[in-house]
């Protein structure tokens, strides 16, 4: 399970990498991108993309460029799957929804027929 600054991570991730196989990408735009939202350093930056690897949602290789660090992030299978488990959780959390105002309605239908019944 992802938290709040993996999944916008990794949604960033997964906009640009949808497409290709691998990109290159700039730990800048990913900091841009992260702006005004999340508030990150390099650092931090670093570790949750250490933690999208070790969860197998992407592959990195560090790589230089003029003397800048840039990454060449591909893909992995759960990473290209990362759309259907949003809308999985999505509807997860919607069918909770539903089944916890469907059982307090029928929870209070049946306290207000014990009432009627009983006279309390």
């Amino acid at each position: 399970m992802l938290n709040g600054k993996e999944r916008k991570v990794m949604q960033y991730l997964y906009n640009t990498c949808s497409k290709k196989p691998s990109v290159l990408v700039d730990p800048n735009d990913i900091l841009n991108y992260l702006q005004p939202k999340y508030e990150i350093s390099g650092v931090e930056l670093e570790q949750i993309l250490n933690g999208l690897v070790i969860e197998n949602y992407i592959d990195i290789v560090n790589s230089d460029k003029n003397g800048k660090l840039i990454y060449c992030i591909s893909l992995k299978a759960k990473g290209e799957g990362y759309e259907r488990e949003v809308k999985n959780t999505r509807k997860k959390l919607y069918l909770l929804l539903t089944r916890t105002v469907v059982l307090a309605c029928i929870s209070f239908a049946i306290t207000m027929i014990l009432k009627a019944i009983f006279k309390f």
